[in-house]
């Protein structure tokens, strides 16, 4: 028997994953600049805007506290935002609402309010998108009771590009 290896960038990956789940779960959304016809800055939300539509695909202004905060009240309400931002760099105008709200509603409400968010945001240098674009800060975020950490990684070891390929 002969399997077929799919190669695919790990923004198509992302995407990909993305549909699936939207396909899924219809209260599942997906907010950030530049997510809907764009289809984000590296192409991680590609084709979605197409797929589900507006409604379900939502361009914000450059306000991430804001949307964040929106997200967060959504999600308490039973609806499950995908947010990107585009870079890491950007979570420090919204710590507020990472770092006070999601992480720690649940714990306050005694376990009765649930926040299924998702953040997304791109990390690292190396495409020359000087300082406030290219920083590594997924530790800062590991240290916070109430947030889940992922980082994809390419198995394949090729750098840690969006250009890089996942198999």
């Amino acid at each position: 028997m002969t399997t077929t290896i799919r190669k695919l960038t790990m923004a198509r990956a992302i995407s990909e994953a993305i549909a699936q789940e939207m396909a899924r779960d219809p209260n599942v959304l997906v907010w950030g600049e530049d997510v809907g016809v764009y289809g984000g800055i590296f192409g991680a939300t590609q084709g979605l805007y197409q797929k589900f539509g507006q409604d379900r695909v939502i361009d914000t202004p450059i306000s991430e506290s804001a949307f964040i905060g929106a997200a967060i009240g959504a999600s308490a309400e039973g609806l499950r935002p995908i947010v990107e931002l585009m870079f890491v760099d950007f979570f420090g105008v919204a710590m507020d609402q990472i770092y006070n709200h999601l992480a720690k509603n649940h714990y306050m409400s005694g376990g009765s309010v649930t926040l299924p968010v998702v953040l997304m945001t791109a990390i690292g240098g190396g495409y020359s998108d000087a300082a406030q674009h290219s920083q590594t800060l997924y530790s800062l975020f590991a240290h916070v009771p109430g947030l889940k950490i992922v980082v994809p990684h390419y198995p394949n070891g090729e750098e840690n590009s969006p250009r890089s390929y996942c198999r």
